[in-house]
């Protein structure tokens, strides 16, 4: 209802002006007179800008005819079109030149404008000032309609200040008053002061607890509008009014139904935040936070685009931190604790008293305690983010370590499987192999420096050595396969290195592990024999021996290349 409050200043203000029909003029912009120029005002209020130029010329024309009281018309027309300062700085232009015409009246109604201009500011304390000043002048003229129309906006103004109780004592007079004179008197039709001062007597009740006196203003006020059918767009407001006393007397769902016929009912351009707000509050105190959340959220654009909240809608603030808490949102909790730190900073300033009296779930030093909480929660919930993402980018790097080395290892197998698969496990008779070498190395003494014939003796014994699978014996060593072929060391180290075109070391391993797969590829049976018992089988002294011999011939490990196996077949 707080856009209705604006609406009744004005319209106790400056009378019937702003609300008289727009009348089309043809006279040039330089030859109106002020009647003329006001209409024309009025035509273009929706352009400020063009409006300006107007009233510029209104006040350029007072000022070369050095018209004092139409110089200070100027400047009331002003303040309609300008905000902050420049709009104070009118008002008090205004006062200045009322006290040069030295006339009551005109000096009240002055403080009035001036008075208006910190409302539309919202500094109600200066506001307040001023409109006192001018009741003091306006009392002396004791025209009961000036009169009534100044306690009405020092109403309003305490209203605004939380004095709630004085506000209803003044705003008592008012209505008893345009009760009984609310007929239209030349363009001031009275009606609408008695209408705006019954909605402000029943707003300052509902705060101070009197739901039993508004219930027959209530019914009043909607007698009036049927028996006057052209006030009908004002019903909605009587309907709010029952709404907000629902509310406050504990009774939620029936606020709620009120206030959302109130807000069906109203057709007009006005946001009506207070039912709003009424209506979100019923909700939550109802329990159903999830439809009171979008009102709330109502109440938090209105701030974000204005940077100003009635105080009355804090609580709807201490809502939303609450609704985000319980929904671990610590970053939405934070962003409106810091906007509640900054209206109470401006409530502190402008609503002194009315802060005063907030009755607050979280006050200053609360809100401190749980910004800093929060913050330092968040702190830790960014670290412990950092980690979090840092061990998972370094486990995706691990993972895909793991599955390059898996793929490189499946396209080994697969290469070596085939490979295994294309063999037949033929050997090259040794004999065979001298023969050969023989026919390719014609002069083998000059090569190796060995006499021919204990080279070919050495071959023959490795070929038995070989075929009998003697290799399958432990603690083979150079030294014992030497005497085993009846020669050195060193020869039989030359002749191996020559012939099998490896160190002995390396043709020991080989002749095991290619056992070792033949067996597992032609005796599956023997894939299930455990490698400690398979590695002893072939000769190995120790499982990790053998193992390690397997991955680095085979660039896999032998548990990976049976697990395999198996699968391929």
């Amino acid at each position: 209802m707080n856009h209705l409050r604006y609406i009744f200043f004005i319209f106790f203000l400056f009378g019937m002006f702003f609300f008289l029909p727009a009348q089309h003029n043809q006279k040039e912009f330089g030859n109106m007179n002020y009647p003329e120029l006001e209409l024309a005002i009025k035509k273009i209020e929706n352009n400020p800008e063009e409006q300006w130029k107007y009233i510029t010329r209104f006040i350029q024309k007072a000022r070369k005819e050095n018209n004092l009281e139409k110089i200070r018309r100027g400047y009331v027309l002003a303040t309609f079109n300008k905000r902050g300062q420049e709009q104070i700085k009118y008002g008090d232009s205004i006062l200045m030149i009322a006290k040069k015409i030295n006339n009551i009246d005109i000096i009240g109604d002055s403080y009035l404008s001036l008075g208006m201009s910190y409302i539309s500011n919202e500094n109600y304390p200066k506001a307040l000032d001023a409109f006192l000043k001018g009741y003091d002048y306006i009392k002396k003229n004791k025209d009961p309609y000036l009169i009534h129309n100044t306690e009405y906006q020092i109403a309003q103004t305490k209203s605004y200040l939380g004095l709630y109780q004085d506000a209803n004592k003044l705003l008592m007079n008012c209505v008893a008053f345009f009760r009984n004179n609310n007929e239209k008197i030349g363009d001031t039709n009275y009606k609408y002061y008695y209408l705006y001062s019954l909605i402000a007597l029943i707003e300052t009740n509902t705060y101070l607890s009197n739901f039993e006196i508004n219930q027959s203003l209530i019914r009043e006020g909607k007698d009036f509008i049927e028996t006057h059918p052209g006030f009908q767009e004002y019903n909605a407001y009587f309907t709010s009014s029952q709404g907000t006393d629902f509310y406050y007397q504990g009774k939620y769902d029936q606020a709620a139904v009120k206030l959302q016929e109130a807000i069906e009912s109203y057709n007009d351009s006005w946001k009506h935040l207070t039912d709003k707000y009424y209506l979100g509050m019923s909700f939550w105190k109802m329990n159903k936070k999830e439809e009171a959340l979008p009102y709330f959220l109502l109440l938090d654009l209105e701030y974000n685009e204005t940077k100003k909240l009635d105080p009355r809608f804090r609580p709807a603030f201490e809502m939303l931190i609450n609704y985000y808490s319980e929904n671990n949102d610590s970053r939405k909790q934070l962003e409106y604790i810091n906007k509640l730190i900054l209206l109470d900073r401006a409530y502190e300033k402008d609503y002194k008293y009315l802060n005063s009296t907030l009755n607050k779930e979280y006050d200053t030093k609360k809100l401190f305690d749980e910004k800093e909480m929060l913050e330092n929660k968040m702190k830790w919930e960014r670290l412990i983010y950092i980690i979090l993402i840092s061990v998972g980018l370094i486990l995706i790097v691990l993972l895909t370590v793991l599955l390059i080395k898996y793929y490189q290892k499946k396209r080994h197998f697969k290469i070596l499987y085939e490979k295994f698969m294309e063999n037949k496990d033929e050997e090259i008779p040794v004999h065979e192999e001298v023969l050969m070498a023989e026919s390719k190395e014609n002069i083998l003494d000059d090569q190796l420096g060995i006499n021919p014939l204990k080279v070919e003796n050495v071959l023959k014994v490795l070929s038995d050595f070989e075929s009998d699978k003697q290799f399958l014996k432990k603690n083979i060593s150079l030294a014992s396969m030497s005497k085993l072929c009846g020669t050195n060391t060193v020869y039989l180290s030359r002749i191996i290195n020559f012939y099998k075109k490896k160190s002995f070391n390396e043709y020991l391993n080989e002749l095991r592990l290619d056992y070792i797969v033949s067996e597992w590829k032609n005796k599956p049976k023997t894939r299930y024999i455990s490698i400690q018992e398979t590695a002893e089988n072939a000769g190995y002294n120790t499982t990790q021996t053998f193992t390690k011999n397997f991955q680095e011939k085979y660039q896999i490990p032998p548990t990976y290349f049976l697990s395999r196996l198996n699968k391929e077949n």
